[in-house]
């Protein structure tokens, strides 16, 4: 999938760390730097479409305390929300750069399960 890493600076995106810091248009390069720094006090980054529909389309990604990433998206409603789980950081940032651009198959990368899960 690397060959659909694009330039991602899009208009129309907005990548939010928990602790509060948004950057519009984000590049490859900072998405690839903002994971990097998620851990204790900073677990999670969303990417927002801010020139969809409506404010439900977006993909986060939460580092859990193990290393392991739980990475969502959502398309819109509830009944389009999936989750997954990735240990491998450059393989979350292609798939996140990848639905940043809208490149064809990034569901591909991961076994993608509704969310939030019965059990």
């Amino acid at each position: 999938m690397s060959h659909n890493v694009a330039r991602v600076g899009r208009a129309g995106l907005r990548a939010e760390t928990a602790r509060g810091t948004a950057y519009d248009a984000p590049s490859s390069v900072l998405l690839l730097r903002l994971l990097g720094e998620l851990g204790p006090g900073n677990q999670y980054l969303i990417v927002d479409r801010l020139d969809a529909a409506n404010a439900e389309h977006y993909m986060q990604v939460y580092r859990e305390n193990d290393g392991t990433f739980a990475v969502e998206y959502r398309e819109g409603t509830a009944d389009r929300h999936f989750e997954a789980v990735a240990v491998d950081l450059r393989q979350v940032h292609e798939v996140l750069t990848a639905w940043a651009t809208d490149a064809p198959g990034w569901r591909d990368a991961f076994d993608w399960r509704r969310w939030p899960t019965d059990g």
